[in-house]
Order: C-alpha cells, then sequence, then structure tokens
C-alpha cells in the first residue's frame, strides 16, 4: 500500500495543502504558472505552505519536464498536469483474433468528460482495434488543438505507438504503405494514421501507459471496449453514462 502523501499548492486554481493527488490535478492543470510540490509528512507540509515556492526550491510546473507517477495514488490518473486535454486510447479482442472494439476516454482540467465506444469487428484482432483507437484519439486531437488546447494522449499499445513515432516513416519510404516489398499487417489504417500524425505530431505528448494497473482513463477506455464488444456497436460514438464507479465495476474483457 503506498504511503499517505501532502500536497501542498502555491500557485493554481485552488491553494493550500492536499492528500489526494487527483485534487491537486485539478488545481493546477491548465494554470499558467502554477506551483505545487509533495511532502512525506502533515507537518512538513504545513511548514512548507507557511513559506514561499522559492523558499521550498519549487519550481514552476511548465518548466518542469513532467516523469511518468511511480506512486500508486498518482498512477490513479497519470496525466501530465503541464497539458489541458488527456486522451487514453485503448483496443480490445476476445478472443484475439475475434470480437474487437475501441474505447476512448478524455479528460479536461483533470475531470473525465467524455467518453467514446465502437468499431465493432467480428473478426478483429487485438492490434488492429488498438491502432482505431488511436487514430480516433488522434482525430479528436486533431480538433482540440485547432481550439488551442494543449494535448495529451495516453496508449497501453507499444505497437500502435511505434506504428506513429518510429516505424511508419520508414514504411512510407519503403512503399511498404502502399503494398509494395513485404505485406504489412493493417497497412491501410496505418496510413490513414500516419498521415493525421505527421500533422500534429509537433504539437501533441504522445505517451504509453501501463495497462490495467488502476489507471483510470486507462481503465475506462478498457470498459469501453468491452461494452462496445458486448452491444456490437459498429460505429465510434459517444457513451453517455459517465459513472465512474459503475463502469470501473464491468469485468473487462
Amino acid at each position: 500500500m503506498a504511503k499517505q502523501k501532502f500536497y501542498v499548492v502555491w500557485t493554481g486554481k485552488s491553494t493550500g495543502i492536499f492528500n489526494s493527488w487527483p485534487e491537486v490535478q485539478k488545481s493546477v492543470i491548465g494554470y499558467k504558472g502554477a506551483k505545487h510540490k509533495s511532502f512525506p509528512t502533515l507537518a512538513e507540509a504545513e511548514a512548507a505552505f507557511s513559506k514561499s515556492p522559492e523558499e521550498t526550491k519549487v519550481s514552476s510546473s511548465p518548466s518542469r519536464a513532467w516523469k511518468a507517477p511511480t506512486s500508486s495514488e498518482e498512477a490513479a490518473t497519470a496525466m501530465s498536469p503541464l497539458f489541458d486535454v488527456h486522451i487514453f486510447s485503448d483496443g480490445g479482442c476476445d478472443p484475439n483474433p475475434g470480437e474487437a472494439a475501441s474505447g476512448i476516454a478524455i479528460y479536461e482540467s483533470g475531470s473525465l468528460k467524455r467518453l467514446y465506444y465502437g468499431l465493432y469487428d467480428p473478426n478483429g484482432t487485438n492490434n488492429t482495434a488498438e491502432l482505431n483507437a488511436l487514430h480516433q484519439a488522434m482525430l479528436i486531437a486533431q480538433k482540440e488543438l485547432k481550439e488551442g488546447k494543449k494535448v495529451q494522449i495516453l496508449s497501453d499499445s507499444t505497437y500502435s505507438m511505434n506504428s506513429m513515432k518510429l516505424w511508419g516513416e520508414g514504411w512510407k519510404r519503403s512503399g511498404r504503405l502502399f503494398g509494395k516489398g513485404k505485406a504489412l499487417a493493417n497497412r491501410e489504417l496505418i496510413a490513414q494514421m500516419l498521415e493525421v500524425y505527421i500533422e500534429i505530431a509537433g504539437h501533441i505528448n504522445l505517451v504509453h501507459v501501463k495497462a490495467h494497473i488502476g489507471i483510470e482513463g486507462n481503465e475506462l477506455a478498457d470498459r469501453m471496449c468491452t461494452l462496445a464488444i458486448r452491444r456490437k456497436i459498429a460505429k465510434f460514438e459517444p457513451f453517455e453514462e459517465l459513472n465512474i464507479a459503475t463502469l470501473l465495476a464491468i469485468d473487462s474483457c
């Protein structure tokens, strides 16, 4: 069990001492120049809050490089406070190959705002479902960027991410995306995705998260896959029931 931490927010939407990382995120995400720091005890947090952040050697959030959370409490969100919108994407298949679908969970200012599910394929694969989910996430990110928002996409699929970040350009240059040479699985879908990725790559943060370790956004995207498969949702459409506890109680594929 992770030890209790206490968080001081000197500058943010709300200031004070908090014992919940998600509450801190709500205060600092999207707030320019937010200043915050964690402490192992309440006494240390209270002492720090009585001083200025400079005395405690705290820098503004935007100037710090964000690192993936290590504690179980922080892993509950995994969202960098440097971004306004966080999009979790996930694909599922049961069995593999078999019935497949995709899901997305979107957070704004640290709070769940939208869920999407669908793209049911009775003869799909896990890789195709993951690619479809990331594709939809990038299309949503494209729209959010046009509204001036900073976007982070979080996926648990190294295959999907590497297809964009590492391999896609090489496949394009070699002609494999267009059917030349050794057959490339999912090449038509990857070709569509790569066009979007090339346009937005310099403006988004695409990161990997571990699956099924309690990261809320990843778990909700997973439940969207599960429900899309059970309901055989062909289109990719909004899911209106934003009851987090109820959704997390659903058994995943």
